[in-house]
């Protein structure tokens, strides 16, 4: 009991030293990306398209002053990892295996970055900017036409998971936020969601790492909207 009281006492003299709190919900449809580089025998895969996907949750964003606050949150995210190479890969017993890899990732993200409000550029309206990054936590890899993915086969052959478990993200974003009460206001935006880390997991092929001479990133364009109280 007193170890839970002097974390809330602690929790209570860090938020004091914000000007004000203010806890929301955030929507935000993606379109999701993948840029892919490949050395050696992976030379010329490459990405395969892009797709709509979402992204949603709360946020929170404690003000220092006026115009700055920092932003945080905790998001369900999808992503689409996804690669095509000319050759088809095959199997110990020379068994096709296909060459298109398609998956969904799903993630908790947890953002940490800083918002930088302008003064009103007509009554009750102001423009944000926001710049961070997220830290991602893979919570499913759900694998797209099994039977023609290679990299389902391998992963399920060696036991392995085809994807790492954790991203570390650059995110950035602008957008509008529109008081509608006392308590009240609505936002919307356009956002960017890259990946710094390559997301491909530890699968062999042909005796070696497939993300020793691959390399995927995922990206996301968002259309966020939410409303903050």
């Amino acid at each position: 009991m007193k170890k839970t009281a002097v974390l809330f006492l602690l929790l209570g003299l860090s938020l004091s030293g914000f000007a004000q709190v203010k806890l929301g919900l955030r929507v935000a449809p993606s379109v999701t990306v993948n840029s892919v580089i490949g050395d050696g025998d992976y030379e010329n895969a490459g990405p395969n398209g892009s797709s709509v996907r979402f992204s949603a949750g709360p946020i929170a964003d404690f003000f220092f002053a006026d115009n700055y606050a920092f932003s945080t949150g905790l998001w369900y995210t999808v992503k689409r990892a996804s690669f095509q190479w000319p050759t088809r890969f095959r199997d110990a017993n020379d068994n096709d295996l296909g060459n298109t890899v398609v998956y969904n990732l799903q993630n908790i993200q947890i953002p940490v970055t800083m918002k930088l409000y302008t003064n009103e550029v007509a009554p009750d309206l102001r423009v944000y900017f926001q710049l961070g990054g997220t830290f991602d936590v893979k919570v499913a890899e759900k694998a797209k036409d099994r039977k023609d993915n290679p990299l389902y086969r391998l992963s399920e052959d060696q036991d392995k998971s085809a994807f790492k478990p954790l991203d570390v993200s650059l995110y950035m974003g602008a957008g509008a936020e529109l008081v509608m009460g006392e308590n009240t206001a609505v936002f919307g935006g356009l956002t960017y969601n890259r990946g710094l880390v390559n997301a491909l997991g530890g699968v062999e092929y042909n005796g070696s790492k497939i993300n020793d001479d691959l390399r995927l990133r995922n990206q996301l364009i968002s259309l966020e909207v939410g409303i903050k109280f």
